[in-house]
């Protein structure tokens, strides 16, 4: 069995900062609480705690002795004016690009703009997911919207609207939505503005995995379940060829076990933006040397 990695796939620059942050500051003997699962990923996450840092969900739970790390999905704005008022000393790992993204809702909303966050928002009972309930914190009650029916349901008492998109949130369909939004939008006389704010590093990572999916029988993805942009790349990648979504090892011992590899002479493997390459190289090495 011949097992290949994408060329590009795993921990974005984003997820990578927010971890390099709280390491540096366990390092530092910190008394660290990671405001939330810091990453879509146990095993980095259970690192992170074996290490000496805490997860603390809550900000009543922040003491004042506390380091808080500010995970990289970011946080509303008043979870920061908490800590600075309270005087708690914190890093901010908020990923650069959704950092940006929460600055330019805080300044459209002074403007005067009505916000609509094109994301997963927890539609038809699923849980909102923590990037867009952050820059929902940014301004004042924003508009979501995941699909079609959320376009046609925008209210229209407002003069004019401001758009942004949640990072790991699919290109393809962000862009769709957006054209549908602005025809709805337009047509009842508004003013549209929107900036596609989806990451760079997720469109290279699907690309990356598309290309592998060519070459290959099938591709298993790496990541949390609980990781919106690994179910992304995950869906993406099923529509192209027969595909396996795990959150480790021992899953993929799992479809071993069950025979559902056996068949296949060559296997893709990819991450999705908060797996850790070591965990894709050791499944290759599994799959290499395993003996049935």
């Amino acid at each position: 069995m011949k097992v290949v990695i994408a060329d590009e796939c795993c921990l974005c620059f984003g997820a990578n900062r927010a971890l390099s942050l709280a390491q540096e500051k366990i390092a530092e003997g910190k008394k660290v609480a990671l405001f939330k699962q810091i990453l879509h990923n146990k095993r980095t996450t259970d690192q992170l705690l074996n290490a000496g840092a805490v997860q603390k969900d809550n900000l009543d739970e922040i003491t004042s002795g506390d380091c808080v790390v500010i995970r990289a999905h970011g946080e509303r704005k008043d979870t920061f004016d908490y800590l600075k008022g309270k005087g708690i000393e914190y890093v901010d790992g908020t990923c650069p690009n959704v950092k940006a993204i929460n600055l330019l809702v805080y300044g459209k909303n002074a403007e005067g703009y009505k916000i609509i966050i094109v994301g997963k928002y927890g539609k038809n009972g699923g849980k909102m997911h923590p990037e867009v309930a952050g820059t929902a914190g940014w301004c004042d009650d924003p508009i979501f919207v995941e699909d079609e029916e959320d376009v046609a349901n925008i209210p229209l008492q407002y003069p004019k609207y401001y758009l942004v998109v949640q990072t790991t949130f699919s290109c393809e369909k962000a862009n769709e939505l957006i054209q549908k939004t602005r025809a709805f939008l337009e047509n009842n006389g508004k003013h549209f503005e929107f900036r596609n704010t989806t990451c760079g590093a997720q469109k290279r990572i699907n690309e990356s995995a598309e290309r592998l999916a060519k070459d290959v029988d099938c591709v298993i993805v790496v990541g949390g379940k609980n990781s919106s942009n690994t179910k992304e790349l995950f869906n993406n990648i099923s529509g192209k060829t027969k595909g396996f979504l795990v959150e480790g090892l021992e899953d993929v011992k799992d479809l071993v076990q069950q025979g559902e590899l056996e068949h296949f002479e060559k296997i893709g493997l990819t991450g999705g933006a908060s797996t850790v390459r070591e965990e894709l190289e050791e499944i290759k090495n599994y799959l290499e040397t395993f003996k049935k």
